[in-house]
Protein backbone atom coordinates (compact mmCIF):
# COMPACT_ATOMS: atom_id res chain seq x y z
CA UNK A 1 0.00 0.00 0.00
CA UNK A 2 2.79 2.37 -0.91
CA UNK A 3 0.67 5.28 -2.08
CA UNK A 4 -2.04 5.00 0.56
CA UNK A 5 0.63 4.69 3.24
CA UNK A 6 2.24 7.94 2.12
CA UNK A 7 -1.05 9.83 2.19
CA UNK A 8 -1.88 8.48 5.65
CA UNK A 9 1.51 9.40 7.07
CA UNK A 10 1.25 12.86 5.54
CA UNK A 11 -2.17 13.34 7.11
CA UNK A 12 -0.83 12.26 10.50
CA UNK A 13 2.20 14.54 10.18
CA UNK A 14 0.06 17.61 9.53
CA UNK A 15 -2.75 16.81 11.96
CA UNK A 16 -1.07 14.88 14.77
CA UNK A 17 -3.15 16.52 17.49
CA UNK A 18 -6.42 15.42 15.89
CA UNK A 19 -5.17 11.83 15.53
CA UNK A 20 -3.99 11.74 19.14
CA UNK A 21 -7.29 13.15 20.42
CA UNK A 22 -9.16 10.47 18.50
CA UNK A 23 -6.97 7.50 19.39
CA UNK A 24 -6.38 8.32 23.06
CA UNK A 25 -9.85 9.76 23.68
CA UNK A 26 -8.40 12.15 26.28
CA UNK A 27 -7.90 15.92 26.62
CA UNK A 28 -4.52 16.74 25.11
CA UNK A 29 -2.31 19.73 25.74
CA UNK A 30 0.33 19.20 23.05
CA UNK A 31 1.88 16.67 20.69
CA UNK A 32 5.45 16.43 19.39
CA UNK A 33 6.51 13.94 16.72
CA UNK A 34 9.49 11.61 16.91
CA UNK A 35 11.40 10.21 13.94
CA UNK A 36 11.99 6.80 15.48
CA UNK A 37 14.73 4.45 14.35
CA UNK A 38 14.80 1.43 16.61
CA UNK A 39 18.15 -0.20 17.45
CA UNK A 40 18.69 -3.54 15.77
CA UNK A 41 21.10 -5.35 13.48
CA UNK A 42 19.24 -3.72 10.60
CA UNK A 43 17.53 -0.34 10.76
CA UNK A 44 13.88 -0.55 11.68
CA UNK A 45 11.47 2.38 11.47
CA UNK A 46 8.00 2.41 12.94
CA UNK A 47 5.38 4.30 10.97
CA UNK A 48 4.77 7.16 13.37
CA UNK A 49 5.39 7.98 17.05
CA UNK A 50 4.27 11.13 18.83
CA UNK A 51 4.98 12.34 22.34
CA UNK A 52 1.56 13.31 23.69
CA UNK A 53 1.20 15.53 26.73
CA UNK A 54 -2.23 15.26 28.31
CA UNK A 55 -3.86 18.12 30.16
CA UNK A 56 -2.96 16.41 33.45
CA UNK A 57 0.72 16.64 32.34
CA UNK A 58 1.03 12.89 31.80
CA UNK A 59 3.31 12.12 28.82
CA UNK A 60 2.59 9.13 26.60
CA UNK A 61 4.27 7.89 23.42
CA UNK A 62 1.55 7.25 20.81
CA UNK A 63 2.76 4.62 18.34
CA UNK A 64 0.76 4.18 15.12
CA UNK A 65 1.12 1.63 12.33
CA UNK A 66 -0.88 1.95 9.10
CA UNK A 67 -1.37 -1.51 7.61
CA UNK A 68 -2.92 -2.73 4.37
CA UNK A 69 -4.02 -6.16 3.28
CA UNK A 70 -0.54 -7.67 3.07
CA UNK A 71 2.45 -7.72 5.35
CA UNK A 72 5.72 -9.62 4.68
CA UNK A 73 5.97 -10.23 8.45
CA UNK A 74 2.78 -10.98 10.43
CA UNK A 75 1.57 -7.81 12.12
CA UNK A 76 1.42 -9.34 15.64
CA UNK A 77 5.08 -10.37 15.35
CA UNK A 78 6.07 -6.92 14.12
CA UNK A 79 4.15 -5.23 16.90
CA UNK A 80 5.82 -7.41 19.53
CA UNK A 81 9.20 -6.38 18.16
CA UNK A 82 8.27 -2.70 17.89
CA UNK A 83 6.79 -2.52 21.36
CA UNK A 84 9.72 -4.28 22.96
CA UNK A 85 12.21 -1.94 21.33
CA UNK A 86 10.15 1.16 22.10
CA UNK A 87 10.15 0.17 25.76
CA UNK A 88 13.89 -0.58 25.76
CA UNK A 89 14.77 2.62 23.88
CA UNK A 90 12.62 5.19 25.65
CA UNK A 91 11.63 3.68 29.02
CA UNK A 92 8.42 5.64 28.66
CA UNK A 93 4.69 4.77 28.81
CA UNK A 94 3.32 4.13 25.34
CA UNK A 95 0.11 3.20 23.54
CA UNK A 96 0.25 1.29 20.25
CA UNK A 97 -2.45 1.38 17.56
CA UNK A 98 -2.69 -0.53 14.28
CA UNK A 99 -5.00 1.10 11.74
CA UNK A 100 -6.00 -1.42 9.09
CA UNK A 101 -6.81 -0.04 5.64
CA UNK A 102 -8.57 -1.95 2.86
CA UNK A 103 -11.44 -4.41 3.01
CA UNK A 104 -10.71 -7.48 5.13
CA UNK A 105 -7.29 -6.15 6.15
CA UNK A 106 -6.44 -7.54 9.58
CA UNK A 107 -9.90 -9.08 9.96
CA UNK A 108 -8.52 -11.75 12.31
CA UNK A 109 -6.37 -9.41 14.38
CA UNK A 110 -8.00 -8.48 17.68
CA UNK A 111 -4.86 -6.90 19.13
CA UNK A 112 -4.45 -9.48 21.92
CA UNK A 113 -1.82 -12.20 21.52
CA UNK A 114 -0.25 -14.86 23.73
CA UNK A 115 2.42 -17.54 23.70
CA UNK A 116 1.77 -20.46 26.02
CA UNK A 117 4.01 -23.23 27.24
CA UNK A 118 2.85 -26.33 25.33
CA UNK A 119 3.42 -28.52 28.38
CA UNK A 120 1.96 -26.52 31.27
CA UNK A 121 -0.39 -24.30 29.29
CA UNK A 122 0.89 -21.27 31.19
CA UNK A 123 1.04 -17.93 29.41
CA UNK A 124 4.73 -17.20 28.83
CA UNK A 125 4.29 -14.05 26.79
CA UNK A 126 1.39 -11.70 26.25
CA UNK A 127 1.12 -8.43 24.33
CA UNK A 128 -1.67 -6.13 23.28
CA UNK A 129 -2.30 -3.16 21.02
CA UNK A 130 -5.38 -1.32 19.89
CA UNK A 131 -6.80 -2.32 16.52
CA UNK A 132 -8.92 -0.09 14.27
CA UNK A 133 -10.39 -1.60 11.12
CA UNK A 134 -11.19 1.52 9.09
CA UNK A 135 -13.00 -0.55 6.48
CA UNK A 136 -15.47 -1.68 9.18
CA UNK A 137 -15.96 1.74 10.79
CA UNK A 138 -19.23 3.43 9.77
CA UNK A 139 -18.57 6.82 8.19
CA UNK A 140 -21.05 8.33 10.65
CA UNK A 141 -18.72 7.37 13.50
CA UNK A 142 -15.88 9.33 11.93
CA UNK A 143 -18.16 12.33 11.45
CA UNK A 144 -19.21 12.15 15.10
CA UNK A 145 -15.60 12.65 16.22
CA UNK A 146 -15.89 16.29 15.11
CA UNK A 147 -12.29 16.37 13.93
CA UNK A 148 -12.37 17.80 10.41
CA UNK A 149 -8.90 16.60 9.27
CA UNK A 150 -9.89 13.01 10.04
CA UNK A 151 -12.73 13.29 7.51
CA UNK A 152 -10.10 12.81 4.79
CA UNK A 153 -10.22 9.15 5.87
CA UNK A 154 -13.92 8.74 5.07
CA UNK A 155 -13.25 6.99 1.75
CA UNK A 156 -11.58 4.19 3.70
CA UNK A 157 -14.60 3.67 6.00
CA UNK A 158 -17.92 1.91 5.45
CA UNK A 159 -20.25 4.36 3.71
CA UNK A 160 -23.77 2.94 3.71
CA UNK A 161 -25.47 6.16 2.57
CA UNK A 162 -22.98 8.06 0.37
CA UNK A 163 -25.58 10.52 -0.98
CA UNK A 164 -26.19 11.67 2.59
CA UNK A 165 -22.69 11.34 4.08
CA UNK A 166 -20.42 12.73 1.35
CA UNK A 167 -22.03 16.19 1.06
CA UNK A 168 -21.68 16.58 4.84
CA UNK A 169 -18.02 15.57 4.69
CA UNK A 170 -17.19 17.91 1.81
CA UNK A 171 -19.06 20.78 3.49
CA UNK A 172 -17.13 20.34 6.73
CA UNK A 173 -13.78 20.20 4.95
CA UNK A 174 -14.76 23.22 2.87
CA UNK A 175 -15.25 25.13 6.13
CA UNK A 176 -11.47 25.03 6.76
CA UNK A 177 -10.31 28.62 6.41
CA UNK A 178 -6.73 27.93 5.34
CA UNK A 179 -6.92 27.41 1.56
CA UNK A 180 -3.86 25.17 1.32
CA UNK A 181 -5.05 22.91 4.13
CA UNK A 182 -8.53 22.77 2.67
CA UNK A 183 -7.16 21.73 -0.70
CA UNK A 184 -4.86 19.21 0.95
CA UNK A 185 -7.72 17.56 2.82
CA UNK A 186 -10.02 17.43 -0.22
CA UNK A 187 -7.20 15.99 -2.31
CA UNK A 188 -6.43 13.28 0.23
CA UNK A 189 -10.16 12.57 0.62
CA UNK A 190 -10.45 11.82 -3.09
CA UNK A 191 -7.14 10.01 -3.35
CA UNK A 192 -7.87 7.63 -0.46
CA UNK A 193 -11.35 6.70 -1.67
CA UNK A 194 -11.15 2.98 -2.37
CA UNK A 195 -14.29 2.83 -4.48
CA UNK A 196 -14.27 4.61 -7.81
CA UNK A 197 -17.92 5.57 -7.41
CA UNK A 198 -17.18 7.36 -4.12
CA UNK A 199 -14.25 9.29 -5.60
CA UNK A 200 -16.38 10.31 -8.59
CA UNK A 201 -19.19 11.50 -6.34
CA UNK A 202 -16.78 13.63 -4.30
CA UNK A 203 -15.29 15.18 -7.44
CA UNK A 204 -18.78 16.03 -8.65
CA UNK A 205 -19.31 18.09 -5.50
CA UNK A 206 -16.27 20.29 -6.03
CA UNK A 207 -16.63 23.86 -7.23
CA UNK A 208 -15.12 24.78 -10.62
CA UNK A 209 -12.36 26.78 -8.94
CA UNK A 210 -11.42 23.97 -6.52
CA UNK A 211 -8.63 22.60 -8.67
CA UNK A 212 -6.98 21.18 -5.54
CA UNK A 213 -3.65 19.41 -5.78
CA UNK A 214 -5.03 16.80 -8.14
CA UNK A 215 -2.86 17.80 -11.07
CA UNK A 216 0.46 18.32 -9.28
CA UNK A 217 3.48 16.29 -10.40
CA UNK A 218 3.45 14.58 -7.01
CA UNK A 219 -0.02 13.10 -7.34
CA UNK A 220 0.46 12.15 -10.99
CA UNK A 221 3.59 10.24 -10.05
CA UNK A 222 1.97 8.61 -7.04
CA UNK A 223 -0.88 7.37 -9.18
CA UNK A 224 1.57 5.99 -11.74
CA UNK A 225 3.20 3.99 -8.92
CA UNK A 226 0.04 2.03 -8.38
CA UNK A 227 -2.73 4.02 -6.73
CA UNK A 228 -5.60 1.63 -6.06
CA UNK A 229 -3.26 -1.23 -7.00
CA UNK A 230 -3.05 -0.04 -10.58
CA UNK A 231 -6.68 -0.87 -11.41
CA UNK A 232 -7.74 2.68 -12.26
CA UNK A 233 -4.46 4.28 -13.28
CA UNK A 234 -5.69 5.61 -16.59
CA UNK A 235 -8.83 7.07 -15.07
CA UNK A 236 -6.93 8.64 -12.18
CA UNK A 237 -4.49 10.39 -14.49
CA UNK A 238 -7.32 11.76 -16.59
CA UNK A 239 -9.69 12.78 -13.81
CA UNK A 240 -8.97 16.47 -13.85
CA UNK A 241 -9.43 16.78 -17.64
CA UNK A 242 -11.81 19.51 -18.63
CA UNK A 243 -11.87 21.15 -15.17
CA UNK A 244 -9.91 24.17 -16.28
CA UNK A 245 -8.74 25.67 -19.55
CA UNK A 246 -5.70 24.11 -21.13
CA UNK A 247 -6.28 20.64 -19.63
CA UNK A 248 -8.68 19.11 -22.13
CA UNK A 249 -6.04 17.63 -24.46
CA UNK A 250 -5.18 14.07 -23.68
CA UNK A 251 -4.44 12.36 -20.38
CA UNK A 252 -1.83 13.14 -17.76
CA UNK A 253 1.19 12.59 -20.01
CA UNK A 254 -0.24 14.63 -22.85
CA UNK A 255 -1.17 17.42 -20.50
CA UNK A 256 2.33 17.45 -18.98
CA UNK A 257 3.98 17.70 -22.39
CA UNK A 258 1.77 20.59 -23.40
CA UNK A 259 2.08 22.70 -20.27
CA UNK A 260 2.99 26.32 -20.86
CA UNK A 261 5.77 28.05 -18.98
CA UNK A 262 3.23 29.80 -16.76
CA UNK A 263 1.79 26.48 -15.64
CA UNK A 264 5.27 25.19 -14.88
CA UNK A 265 5.85 28.23 -12.68
CA UNK A 266 2.56 27.50 -10.94
CA UNK A 267 3.70 23.94 -10.16
CA UNK A 268 6.96 25.32 -8.81
CA UNK A 269 5.07 27.75 -6.59
CA UNK A 270 2.78 25.01 -5.27
CA UNK A 271 5.72 22.72 -4.51
CA UNK A 272 7.37 25.61 -2.69
CA UNK A 273 4.29 25.95 -0.49
CA UNK A 274 4.23 22.23 0.25
CA UNK A 275 7.91 22.28 1.19
CA UNK A 276 7.36 25.32 3.40
CA UNK A 277 4.53 23.53 5.22
CA UNK A 278 6.65 20.39 5.70
CA UNK A 279 10.05 21.90 6.54
CA UNK A 280 9.42 25.54 7.45
CA UNK A 281 10.92 28.67 5.88
CA UNK A 282 12.87 27.73 2.73
CA UNK A 283 16.52 28.82 2.48
CA UNK A 284 17.59 30.88 -0.51
CA UNK A 285 19.32 27.95 -2.21
CA UNK A 286 16.11 25.89 -2.18
CA UNK A 287 14.02 28.73 -3.61
CA UNK A 288 16.62 29.25 -6.35
CA UNK A 289 16.55 25.58 -7.33
CA UNK A 290 12.77 25.63 -7.55
CA UNK A 291 12.86 28.68 -9.82
CA UNK A 292 15.39 27.05 -12.15
CA UNK A 293 13.82 23.56 -12.11
CA UNK A 294 12.60 21.66 -15.16
CA UNK A 295 9.26 19.84 -15.23
CA UNK A 296 11.10 16.54 -14.73
CA UNK A 297 12.88 17.86 -11.65
CA UNK A 298 9.64 19.20 -10.18
CA UNK A 299 8.03 15.79 -10.65
CA UNK A 300 10.93 14.04 -8.92
CA UNK A 301 11.05 16.48 -6.01
CA UNK A 302 7.28 16.44 -5.55
CA UNK A 303 7.40 12.66 -5.26
CA UNK A 304 9.84 12.98 -2.36
CA UNK A 305 7.92 15.54 -0.31
CA UNK A 306 6.11 13.05 1.91
CA UNK A 307 9.04 10.64 2.26
CA UNK A 308 11.94 12.96 3.03
CA UNK A 309 12.81 13.60 6.67
CA UNK A 310 15.05 16.58 5.77
CA UNK A 311 14.70 19.29 3.14
CA UNK A 312 18.06 18.35 1.62
CA UNK A 313 16.76 14.86 0.80
CA UNK A 314 14.13 16.31 -1.54
CA UNK A 315 16.81 17.88 -3.76
CA UNK A 316 19.38 15.05 -3.68
CA UNK A 317 20.80 14.12 -7.05
CA UNK A 318 20.15 10.62 -8.36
Amino acid sequence: MTTTDDFLKSLFDDFTLEFATWLLDSPIQSVAQLNVELPAQSKTFVDRVGVVTLTNQLEVHLHIEFQGRRSPVPVPDRMLEYQTRLKQTYQHPFCSVVIYVGRWAGNKDKGHHQHRCPITGEVMLEWRYRVIHLWQMPAEQLLALDQIPLLALVGLTRIDHPAEILPRVVAKIRSVVDVTRRKQLLTILISLAEEEEIATMIEGMLYPDEDLLIDTPFLRKMRERGWREGQTEGRAEGRAEGRAEGRAEGRAEGRAEGRAEGHQQGESHLLSRLLHRRFGELPAWASHRLQQATVEQLELWSLRVLEASRLEQVFEEE
